[in-house]
């Protein structure tokens, strides 16, 4: 009975505040609560930064989370799915060294989520967060390296499920890619 879209703007101001570019939310927000606790977010872009060779660095045509409702209600996150729906992700290094995968603001985000009281009990942190499982559909990722002599890097049709234990791993992969026109499969676990 919310209209989510109405926040918006507040989503958008935060994301800018964490990192120093603009977050684009124009598609719809849903917000679903039964059977389980799951957001919806539709035409998705995270800008590039200035002086990069495309406006956005990020994507997406559509981003799926689902959450368990019951460890929300002892305040952890349980995100026992992420999808992405036909991401494009370009990463570069500028001629300059800059690289567009370095975020204004993140070192004091990350130190806040990942000091020693990040969700612990009385810690003041943020709530403890692990993940099941994360998909890609339909990805593209793109790797330019105007410093290193402008070459450019490109894997399309990527498909990946990315199972884990949380946040810290282990990790197993199972997916499929095309690189340079050679249909891939690619398998790996990470402890």
């Amino acid at each position: 009975f919310i209209d989510w879209n109405g926040y918006k703007p507040e989503i958008q101001a935060a994301a800018r505040d964490a990192t120093g570019r603009e977050l684009k939310l124009n598609g719809d927000i849903s917000l679903s609560v039964l059977p389980s606790p799951s957001l919806s977010v539709q035409n998705v872009a995270f800008a590039n930064i200035a002086g990069g060779s495309a406006a956005d660095m990020v994507t997406l045509d559509s981003l799926r989370v689902h959450v368990a409702l019951v460890p929300l209600l002892t305040g952890k996150v349980h995100v026992t799915s992420v999808t992405l729906v036909k991401p494009t992700i370009v990463l570069e290094r500028l001629a300059d060294g800059r690289a567009n995968w370095e975020l204004a603001g993140a070192g004091q985000g990350a130190s806040g989520a990942g000091g020693s009281g990040g969700g612990e009990p009385g810690g003041g942190g943020a709530p403890a967060v692990t993940l099941d499982s994360a998909t890609i559909q339909d990805g593209t990722l793109v790797y330019r390296d105007a410093a290193g002599g402008g070459a450019e890097q490109r894997v399309e049709g990527l498909n990946a499920t990315v199972s884990a234990n949380g946040l810290q791993g282990p990790f197993e992969v199972d997916g499929s890619l095309s690189y340079q026109g050679l249909p891939l499969s690619l398998q790996a676990s990470v402890g």
